[in-house]
């Protein structure tokens, strides 16, 4: 029998939503999404809803829109708590963009869980992330196997990072020890969000650059952090001049340009990036000291930090 057949055999409402455990685990799970939702109007989608119980807490206390997956009948219950509810598997579904997709102990459910990450990936929006819990291998640091049917993986932290890097995707964050029932008090809890092209991440960089220097600038200090971090962006950059105060260095050609001396008269106004992380403080005192004004002084920390 294929996965969505078996679910849809199973019984309403299968958990008891009054049981300590239950409330135990869902005020968790919404302390884990509210964190992560930035603007609290955001899109979301729960792969694996039951009767939608995290949805209906998260929708008191933010205004998202807020989507499930449920194959089994419990959709019946929260298709009236939720935006929309679907009952065909996430590579099914057509959706704007989703900013969170969430999903608590489903993965191991799936037989073909690249399969799932990838309709993920394409159901998630650039900038959003998904919010992933499995059990830790048993479940339960006293079983060392995991003997629910139902579940056709066991997973332990470095395997389910091996499988959302293989599937394309970058790893946030990850913990272990999150409770989800008595028998399932250790689980593995995962942030990741899609990683992005050498294409993209190269763009981006770029459009730092460009930000912080806001046109043509100058570079001071040219060595090993400027042939690792710079220089590989540099055609597509508007520098200027490359600078050093090494009289060794001048006449050096590197790409288009020729290192040379800070020249007050060529050189005047334009912002300069200073090149290197270990030595900026002595550099900036160095620049500072010849009058440059430090509201044109730009360190390459300041553009790459905080990426």
């Amino acid at each position: 029998m294929e996965q969505a057949s078996y679910y849809e055999t199973l019984s309403v409402a299968r958990n008891d939503l009054d049981t300590p455990w239950f409330k135990r685990k869902i005020g968790e799970r919404v302390a884990a999404v509210s964190d992560l939702l930035k603007s609290g109007r955001e899109r979301v989608l729960e792969v694996g809803c039951a009767e939608g119980e995290l949805g209906r807490e998260i929708k008191a206390r933010f205004a998202v829109t807020y989507e499930g997956v449920e194959l089994s009948q419990d959709r019946a219950l929260s298709a009236q708590k939720l935006d929309r509810v679907f009952s065909t598997p996430a590579g099914q579904i057509e959706a704007t963009p989703y900013q969170l997709i969430v999903s608590f102990h489903v993965l191991e459910h799936i037989a073909r869980p690249e399969q799932e990450l990838a309709a993920w990936s394409s159901l998630l929006s650039a900038d959003g992330c998904v919010l992933l819990e499995v059990p830790n291998e048993a479940g339960h640091p006293l079983l060392a196997s995991d003997r629910n049917v139902e579940h056709l993986h066991q997973f332990t932290p470095a395997s389910l990072a091996l499988l959302l890097a293989r599937c394309g995707f970058a790893c946030d964050a990850l913990s272990v020890g999150h409770y989800e029932s008595p028998v399932y008090s250790d689980s593995i809890r995962l942030v990741a969000r899609l990683q992005p092209t050498v294409e993209r991440r190269q763009a981006l960089l770029l459009q730092r650059f460009r930000e912080r220097t806001g046109g043509p600038f100058l570079v001071y200090g040219i060595g090993g952090d400027y042939l690792n971090y710079l220089a590989p962006l540099a055609e597509s950059l508007d520098i200027r001049a490359l600078l050093d105060s090494s009289e060794a260095k001048w006449g050096q050609c590197i790409g288009q340009h020729v290192v040379g001396g800070y020249d007050p008269q060529a050189h005047a106004d334009l912002p300069i990036v200073i090149c290197s992380i270990r030595f900026a403080a002595q550099i900036r005192q160095h620049l500072l000291n010849h009058g440059i004004a430090a509201q044109r002084l730009i360190g390459l920390d300041s553009i790459y930090e905080d990426a």
